[in-house]
């Protein structure tokens, strides 16, 4: 009886043991799942971008390329044009904006205002900028529009989509603002030749490349964009941006300093915004989320613990252009390339020419530097710079003298033979006259 009851402790003791082993191993799976959960960072969006602000390699994308609404995010391209416009001294940040009585009653909406513009008191540029940056302001951003489209809205909003044509980007824009149609017609703001219900429809890539290009022809926007209110006149701006300092889902390892919210209803929830990493200036877009400054903050964190940034040497490169031999500088001596953490890939240069025609101006981009990782098609581009001037052959402009005043002695001597052979006839008329 000892012996058998002995044995049936020794059974019930290995069945514990193995059922005890059996939960510790079911915990451990548990727990590598949520911790792979935890790595994977899940965020959600319809479409994301993230891409470095210098050189533009892509670090992540999920259906970048894809055209779609983009709701105030379309106000980084009016942000762009009017400090081109600035920069070009074709307006200036203390000249008084004009603002018509429909961009006033547009400013009092409860649905499209943010930012009210009295009658009676008149508006820098630089306060419509501020307005439009911070507070979203769709009157302001129109406004700025018109002036520099010269007093024309339809003329602005093609400004805005020959310029996206330049850049190679998916965009169509309709509205310097970011309003729908069915908004702006009734404020006798809609385009002519456009539907009813046209909206801007523009690529999680397209509006981060705008904004890489906002950074490059204003660095000191984020100066701006950074802060949670801001004043113009009486009225307090509100950053909508609520992954900044003191702002509800703000977190100190992000490092966000700007730069644009959105939303309408096609739209959904968007936001661009610039943040710093190892150093660098990176842009984030996302369109279109439910979960919009969560799903952000997700994001960065996932590309920061993802990548790490290399040093890239780059060299001197000869152009030919008509020609004409020209030295072209690396704009940085040193270019950076993300690559996987924990990677070592190999990294290949290539030195490729994009000015194929006299004259170019010292300083000016006449190739690029391309850089990537020979396991990613992810690049990064580096401007070369032209070393010199190099104008037209001044041969070919004594040529042209030559060619001009050959004319012109063969056009004399037509009209000298002419002469000749009238003074001629007339010498022999008189012979004939005389007795």
């Amino acid at each position: 009886m000892q012996t058998a009851a002995k044995h049936h402790r020794i059974h019930w003791q290995q069945l514990v043991i193995a059922l005890a082993g059996f939960v510790a191993t079911l915990m451990l799976m548990v727990i590598q799942v949520s911790a792979n959960k935890g790595q994977q960072q899940k965020f959600e969006a319809k479409e994301a971008y993230v891409m470095d602000a210098k050189t533009g390699q892509v670090l992540y994308q999920k259906n970048g390329n894809t055209k779609r609404p983009i709701a105030s995010l379309s106000k980084l391209m009016t942000l762009y044009l009017t400090k081109k416009a600035i920069d070009n001294h074709q307006i200036s940040w203390d000249q008084k904006v004009p603002v018509d009585s429909e961009l006033r009653k547009m400013s009092k909406s409860y649905e499209v205002g943010g930012f009210r513009i009295k009658r009676t008191k008149q508006y820098t540029v630089r306060d419509l900028y501020k307005a439009a940056l911070i507070a979203s302001s769709n009157s302001s951003a129109i406004a700025l529009g018109n002036l520099v489209g010269g007093g024309s809205n339809a003329t602005f909003v093609k400004m805005m989509n020959q310029q996206a044509k330049k850049w190679h980007l998916q965009a169509t824009f309709v509205s310097s603002s970011g309003l729908d149609n069915t908004d702006l017609s009734k404020y006798h703001y809609q385009v002519p030749h456009t539907t009813a219900k046209a909206q801007n429809m523009v690529s999680a890539k397209a509006i981060s490349t705008v904004a890489a290009h906002v950074l490059e022809e204003f660095p000191t926007i984020t100066k701006w964009s950074k802060q949670p209110s801001m004043k113009v006149g009486s009225q307090v701006l509100i950053n909508s941006n609520r992954l900044l300092p003191g702002s509800a889902f703000y977190h100190k390892s992000t490092h966000v300093d700007g730069l644009k919210t959105g939303f309408t209803e096609n739209a959904g929830l968007c936001i661009t915004v610039t943040y710093w990493h190892d150093g660098r200036h990176l842009i984030a877009t996302i369109i279109d989320s439910n979960t919009l400054y969560t799903s952000m903050n997700k994001l960065i964190n996932a590309v920061n613990g993802k990548y790490q940034p290399t040093k890239v040497a780059l060299a001197d490169r000869t152009f030919t252009i008509n020609g004409h031999r020209i030295k072209a500088t690396p704009e940085e001596q040193t270019a950076v390339i993300w690559q996987k953490v924990g990677t070592e890939s190999a990294h290949v240069v290539n030195y490729t020419q994009t000015q194929s025609k006299l004259p170019v101006e010292k300083g000016a981009t006449i190739g690029n530097a391309i850089v990537r990782l020979k396991d990613n098609a992810s690049s990064a581009v580096i401007p070369m710079k032209a070393d010199q001037s190099l104008q037209l052959p001044k041969q070919r402009a004594k040529n042209k003298h030559q060619h001009q005043v050959s004319l012109i002695q063969e056009i004399l001597g037509f009209v000298g033979g002419i002469l000749a052979v009238i003074f001629r006839f007339f010498g022999a008329f008189v012979k004939f006259m005389t007795p």
